[in-house]
């Protein structure tokens, strides 16, 4: 029998995705063979509203105001392998890499938008993070099918 690679996280990326009324917050970690996504808790439609005049200060004023439970498992992901990381939430799911066909990472109006395809679907996430670093760490992974648009 070959020796066992161990999986391990390389980072992670805090992200939104939204639902058809309001947004979830979840968090995306590249390990060294998949991509975990995590959800962390779900936004209200009020949430949407003030982003687009606040930006980022809505997320942190939502912050001070979300409940303790959420607060406490959002920090206990990141002490979590992977395999503990999918079992926190029913709704965890991970994308081997073998799967993904393509990731596009784009800078507009002050977030960063992250579109991984794959053979079966489409995940649609935004950031707070600048393309450049969500580009730096997707390609340690997935090299060449990580695609950083300009301008869209």
């Amino acid at each position: 029998m070959g020796l066992l690679t161990e999986e391990e996280i390389i980072g992670e990326i805090p992200v939104l995705a939204r639902l058809s009324i309001g947004s979830e917050k979840l968090r995306l970690f590249a390990t060294t063979s998949r991509m975990i996504v995590a959800h962390v808790g779900k936004r209200g439609v009020g949430a949407l509203a003030t982003t687009s005049f606040f930006g980022r200060l809505s997320g942190a004023m939502e912050d001070l105001f979300k409940s303790g439970r959420e607060f406490k498992g959002n920090k206990e992901l990141g002490n979590l392998e992977p395999e503990g990381i999918l079992a926190a939430n029913k709704d965890n799911f991970f994308i081997t890499y073998s799967e993904v066909v393509s990731v596009e990472v784009a800078e507009t109006s002050g977030l960063t938008r992250v579109t991984v395809l794959t053979r079966e679907d489409k995940f649609k996430f935004s950031t707070v993070w600048s393309a450049d670093k969500v580009v730096r760490l997707l390609r340690k992974p997935l090299g060449g099918k990580v695609v950083h648009s300009v301008g869209r």
